[in-house]
């Protein structure tokens, strides 16, 4: 039987090495994407001399949470074609692929914590110190547009 805790593609022994901390990866920089877009509104709220600094500042925040996006992007399309073609080389649909199967590539399934392996270790430190240089950026901007008010 085919189950998961976000798709019916997965088997659970995938699904739990990893849904968990991509779930919690994507709500943390969807909701940086919102705190940095909010801040237009507050960017506007400001005199116009005040417009070019506080806008300046947001493109940094965004190049950082563009390329971590695009990082997982990237991940989740290789972890998908690993599960797609390791089901096709054993004649099973997807979701009965269970994790031993791609094993040796499990650190393709570590969003935030580190495993194994030297993309086990780099991604989930770009993932993490990404994000919360992100966060800090955007709290800092909105510090920044407060204390012109």
């Amino acid at each position: 039987m085919c189950w998961s805790v976000t798709s019916r593609m997965l088997h659970h022994t995938i699904a739990d090495r990893y849904v968990r901390q991509r779930t919690m990866y994507g709500r943390l920089l969807r909701m940086c994407f919102a705190l940095a877009g909010m801040f237009w509104i507050v960017i506007y709220l400001q005199p116009i001399e005040a417009h070019a600094a506080l806008r300046s500042g947001q493109s940094v925040i965004y190049f950082i949470l563009m390329t971590v996006w695009g990082l997982d992007y990237m991940r989740e399309q290789r972890r998908l074609t690993l599960i797609i073609t390791a089901a096709n080389q054993r004649g099973i649909p997807p979701c009965e692929l269970e994790f031993a199967a791609v094993a040796d590539r499990a650190s393709l399934f570590s969003m935030l914590t580190p495993s194994r392996g030297i993309a086990g270790i780099v991604f989930p430190v770009i993932f993490t110190a990404g994000l919360v240089t992100a966060y800090v950026l955007v709290i800092l901007q909105y510090f920044s547009a407060l204390s012109r008010l």
